[in-house]
């Protein structure tokens, strides 16, 4: 008798399954279609609506790529000079050693000097020769309207009273203004003098007077852009019926089989309690798996900076011993400060992601500056954590509304943010920019690093997750920036491009 209201059962199991996924199949089939459809059209209005954002950034980036020329131009002229240039003792000799070293200099890049539009100046002490011709008041006023113009965009602090003192005052530096016609960008550095202990400035200002030029082809590779989309998306969705429509038929016939031993299954509580007791098992070794590796990158992540710092410490007094010079002595404290705040940054997450999942995070919201907030973590932690030589560039208007957060969790989830960025990007350039946007406050931060991968992308957010390639971090940062931007009410995304670079963008409740 039991085996035969057991067997009833299952034959009833199995009739309402199998009529439930026939019935489940057809409607999904229905809403799959009439959603392709909207999906399609929606896609192309969208194509059309951020065109204009497409363009904004394809010549943000031309900007940026002009920029990096000037700065890789003149670091090779830095390093020819230190062949060519000798400390001078009159402007003769300064401009012998200058129009040798410009003369190199052409004749590694394979320049013909008839079609050369770059200024190229020196400057030494009170010395200054520029091998193009530009004469020194000329100069002075190019200079100095740069640097103007760079502090009204608030793209970096600068104490210089002007140009003129920004470039004797200073190691390196960059900059670049847009004019009507063209864009005009600015990039000096420090040159080793032969046989000299002493520092030349080599500088170069090139002017780009084709800004018609980019927005011509920045209209054509968006119209390329929305063109090859569209057909895109047009052979996706006709490959996409295909398939539902033969994914149908295939679990229309498999449905068959697999509905009888799902209901015999469910008709057995015995077999329910030994899958669910399976399931259980496998989570908690998966969790186990997790932590162990979690702990023992922890140890190795702290055990780098610890090594090196010792080693740094070590070197400073060897150094100090020896009657070292300053200089020397300050870089190895600098990068012990570095390694310093690379540990306190790990151990800053873990603390964080302690409190998330025991729920005592606690938002102190007010209104805060976007700006300051910004600024403040950029002097704090850019310069210690910079190691591979890039720059910073901000782009925040001075008059974004406050927004209503916690500045101290806020400064978190930028510190995080530059930290992932300078670690992946070398010799670049790391952009961090605000905007209004539909009451909310948008910021963008955007690197020309070595990007992310398709298949990690959608798992960044994950804790513990560090990405197949990555081999550095605890893999909490992005897990801790996601849970205190929609603490906030605001929402955080990622694009990222393979060699080319990522973008992080997350949104904020403005103050109203």
């Amino acid at each position: 008798m039991k085996n035969i209201k057991s067997m009833q059962l299952k034959n009833k199991l199995f009739v309402i399954i199998l009529f439930s996924m026939i019935i489940t199949l057809i409607c999904m089939g229905v809403v799959y279609i009439m959603l392709a459809g909207r999906i399609q059209k929606r896609s192309e209005r969208s194509l059309s609506i951020f065109s204009d954002d497409m363009v904004s950034i394809f010549r943000e980036n031309e900007k940026g790529s002009v920029l990096s020329d000037t700065e890789r131009n003149t670091r090779l002229l830095a390093y020819i000079a230190f062949d060519r240039l000798g400390s001078p003792l009159t402007q003769e000799y300064f401009e012998w050693g200058c129009d040798s070293t410009f003369s190199s200099y052409v004749d590694a890049m394979q320049i013909d000097t008839d079609d050369f539009t770059d200024k190229v100046f020196f400057c030494y002490g009170s010395f200054f020769y520029s091998p193009t011709g530009i004469y020194r008041d000329e100069f002075e006023e190019m200079i100095n309207e740069i640097y103007a113009d760079e502090r009204r965009q608030s793209e970096a602090k600068y104490d210089a009273a002007n140009g003129v003192e920004w470039v004797h005052n200073n190691e390196t530096g960059a900059s670049f203004i847009e004019t009507d016609d063209g864009l005009i960008s600015v990039y000096f550095t420090r040159a080793k003098l032969r046989n000299d202990d002493n520092t030349a400035i080599v500088g170069i200002i090139q002017e780009w007077k084709d800004k018609k030029l980019i927005d011509s082809l920045a209209q054509d590779t968006v119209y390329e852009i929305n063109s090859s989309e569209k057909e895109h998306n047009k052979r996706s969705f006709r490959k996409a019926m295909m398939l539902m429509y033969a994914s149908v038929a295939a679990i229309m016939l498999l449905s068959l089989v697999y509905t009888r031993k799902l209901s015999s299954y469910v008709a057995d509580p015995i077999e329910l309690e030994r899958i669910r007791s399976q399931q259980e098992k496998e989570a908690l070794e998966e969790t186990n798996r997790m932590k162990t590796t979690f702990l023992s990158d922890v140890s190795h992540e702290l055990k780098t900076p610890l090594a090196a710092m010792s080693g740094y410490a070590q070197n400073a007094e060897i150094s100090v011993a020896n009657g070292a010079d300053s200089n020397e002595v300050r870089n190895q404290l600098r990068r012990i400060s570095s390694e310093a705040n690379r540990m306190a940054l790990m151990v800053t997450q873990i603390l964080d992601a302690t409190r998330i999942e025991e729920g005592r995070m606690v938002l102190e919201k007010s209104p805060s500056d976007l700006d300051s907030i910004v600024r403040e973590t950029a002097e704090t932690y850019f310069a210690v954590l910079n190691k591979n030589n890039n720059h910073l560039a901000l782009r925040i208007p001075l008059d974004l509304p406050k927004v209503d957060a916690d500045s101290t969790r806020l400064q978190r989830v930028f510190v995080n943010l530059i930290s992932n960025a300078m670690k992946h990007t070398q010799n670049g350039t790391i952009l961090i920019k605000a905007e209004e946007e539909n009451g909310f406050a948008k910021i963008t931060v955007r690197d020309t690093g070595s990007g992310i991968s398709p298949e990690d992308l959608p798992h960044i957010w994950e804790r513990y997750y560090k990405g197949k390639h990555s081999e550095t971090g605890t893999g909490l940062g992005l897990f801790i920036c996601r849970f205190i931007i929609e603490s906030h009410g605001g929402k955080i995304w990622a694009e990222s491009e393979l060699g080319k670079g990522t973008s992080f963008m997350f949104t904020l409740p403005i103050v109203k």
